[in-house]
């Protein structure tokens, strides 16, 4: 379980997120909406402190963290605990597939090479590139880099998966590939924040969502609730442009 509460943040004395709580189960997919500039991916970085709050509590687990009093070792306990995927990738462009996936297993979780090697085998495999493992970056499509990414993260074996957009930088065609995977991970029962665009992603596969705008959450509920029976009106003015 992941929980969030009062989280605050503000780059140079501008607010960004303004006291945000949040409450995720085990096996929660928790999809984040909103405009540009709600503050959406700032929060996302601050889980697992990308970005460190100016001030709230962040729980994961038996983990209880004060952002004010944060030390070095809580913040390495948590980036363990969880993993995000980018929505520019963010892979070595001199390491393969295999290799991306391999790094983290390696410094991270200190795993020997052998264990390291089969491990991000399996989960190449998992994201069907079983027959990219030995691409690099610039040989893959931007759909197979982002399955390189997700592949990454599930090799950490986390308890929560940060989505960061993971579709945003790719073209049209290819972002039914990379939302299979993820649907396919919901199936599973694994745990996800995903801040999308994807409304059709949000509505079918989240079993919590979340409308933010301005640093606030302005609406919360089952897809169904934000969706169908929208409440408040700024929801209702920002769906009524994306949804089609």
């Amino acid at each position: 379980m992941l929980r969030l509460q009062n989280i605050h943040k503000s780059f140079h004395r501008t607010p960004v997120l303004k006291g945000i709580s949040i409450t995720v189960q085990r096996g929660e997919v928790v999809a984040i909406l909103g405009p540009s500039g709600s503050g959406k991916s700032t929060l996302l970085r601050c889980i697992n402190f990308l970005e460190r709050p100016n001030q709230g509590l962040i729980q994961l687990g038996d983990l209880v963290i004060d952002a004010e009093k944060v030390t070095k070792d809580e913040m390495i306990m948590i980036r363990r605990s969880t993993a995000m995927v980018f929505q520019n990738y963010h892979l070595f462009k001199n390491k393969t597939a295999l290799e991306n996936v391999m790094e983290g297993l390696l410094i991270v979780k200190k795993l020997e090479k052998a264990e390291a090697y089969q491990k991000s085998i399996q989960f190449l495999e998992k994201v069907g590139l079983a027959g990219r493992m030995d691409f690099y970056p610039s040989q893959l499509s931007g759909g197979q880099q982002q399955r390189v990414g997700i592949a990454r993260a599930l090799a950490m074996e986390p308890k929560v998966i940060l989505f960061d957009e993971p579709t945003s930088a790719l073209d049209p065609e290819l972002v039914g590939e990379v939302l299979e995977v993820m649907k396919s991970l919901a199936g599973e029962g694994r745990t996800m924040i995903v801040v999308t665009h994807e409304m059709n992603f949000a509505r079918e596969v989240a079993s919590h969502v979340i409308f933010m705008d301005e640093g606030l959450i302005i609406e919360e509920g089952t897809a169904r609730e934000v969706f169908e029976q929208t409440r408040m009106d700024r929801t209702k003015r920002f769906l009524q442009r994306i949804v089609k």
